[in-house]
């Protein structure tokens, strides 16, 4: 998954880092987040792949009138997180994750970097509970405010919550060596962590 499409999964599920800066405090207030960091540029992720560009093109050029390069709906996100997911056989039952699909091929992609591979399985792994919890309380929520409504979302919002949690856990656990040492990195790295986004 491309950091864009990450990044705006988060944004989309209200986990990002946004709005004003808070630079020089020495503690974190939770209302007041720092200013936006793209997380890619502080803690480096697996990059672009092929089922995520497919994905991409698949559920956003099958949008119509979508602005281009203009975010998506919230609909359209939960479709471009199920696709990912699914096409990748991480998921193959709602809401439920397939962890050794999920280590088995970021092991073959990333043969080279177990430290990354353990990272995001286990990222992968605290989230799944955490966001079939999220899940639940939306549904149950749209359920209340739908009643004699007949629209549903064309997808689960279930991978989308997954992918931003999951995306959010990695950020906080960032190997080593895939972390960008700055300022601005570590106000957001704090802010994550103390505030509780993620699982």
């Amino acid at each position: 998954m491309s950091p864009s499409q990450v990044l705006l999964i988060s944004v989309l599920l209200g986990v990002s880092l946004n709005t004003l800066p808070v630079f020089g405090q020495t503690t974190i207030d939770c209302q007041r987040p720092p200013q936006l960091v793209d997380p890619a540029l502080c803690c480096r992720d697996g990059g672009r792949d092929q089922v995520s560009e497919q994905c991409a093109q698949r559920i956003l050029g099958a949008v119509n009138g979508q602005k281009p390069g203009g975010p998506p709906s919230l609909d359209t996100a939960a479709c471009l997180a199920e696709c990912i997911l699914t096409t990748s056989k991480y998921i193959e039952e709602p809401q439920k994750l397939n962890l050794d699909n999920i280590r088995s091929d970021l092991s073959a992609r990333f043969s080279n970097d177990s430290v990354y591979v353990e990272t995001m399985t286990m990222a992968f792994s605290k989230c799944e509970p955490q966001s079939q919890r999220r899940l639940a309380m939306i549904l149950q929520q749209q359920s209340q405010q739908q009643q004699g409504q007949q629209q549903k979302p064309r997808c689960s919002p279930f991978s989308a919550i997954m992918l931003g949690c999951t995306y959010m856990e990695y950020f906080k656990n960032c190997p080593d060596h895939r972390w960008t040492q700055n300022a601005q990195c570590a106000l957001a790295k704090a802010y994550v962590t103390q505030c509780g986004l993620g699982a």
